[in-house]
């Protein structure tokens, strides 16, 4: 009886912070997307850009899947991509009839700008806070690394697979 009680709690505790934590992450997204991403840029695109940059090339369709996005919409968004010159396509040196998709030194540069902006942003957010709140911040990012990581493997504990897509650059 005891370990279904605890069972129970664990299971509230769970959901419990399972919404407090989603409610947090959503607000501060909200406020880092409007403040970080260059004007004309999408969500969508600074996610590929950094996929790009932290994987390397990609084929259009691994690039589509990676960012949980179908086939065609990829390639719209590369096309546009490649118009603001972050991007550029090539021919796949190992299979001549696929196309590659890497980074530009522009895509580069806008990334690095989203990163200076990104913490100059945060930098402003964390200044107020005590040493004691910003040092629970820091404890809380092994753990919020592993939620990430967790996404990136593809599944959670229990072979959940989620919707939701990586996060900003």
């Amino acid at each position: 009886m005891e370990s279904a009680r605890r069972t129970a709690e664990r299971a509230q505790e769970d959901r419990d912070l399972a919404v407090e934590l989603g409610a947090v992450l959503t607000r501060i997204y909200s406020f880092l997307r409007v403040a970080i991403l260059p004007e004309g840029m999408t969500l969508t695109q600074a996610s590929a850009l950094a996929t790009l940059r932290d994987r390397g090339p990609q084929r259009v369709t691994d690039l589509a899947a990676r960012e949980g996005v179908r086939q065609p919409t990829c390639t719209g968004l590369v096309k546009l991509m490649e118009e603001q010159g972050w991007v550029r396509r090539r021919v796949d040196a190992s299979d001549r009839r696929a196309v590659m998709v890497e980074l530009t030194d522009e895509g580069q540069r806008a990334l690095a700008a989203i990163t200076d902006a990104r913490v100059e942003v945060l930098e402003r957010y964390l200044k107020p806070l005590s040493h004691k709140d910003r040092g629970a911040l820091a404890h809380a990012l092994p753990s919020l690394s592993k939620l990430i990581e967790s996404r990136e493997r593809g599944s959670g504990e229990d072979g959940w697979v989620g919707s939701w897509r990586g996060g900003v650059p």
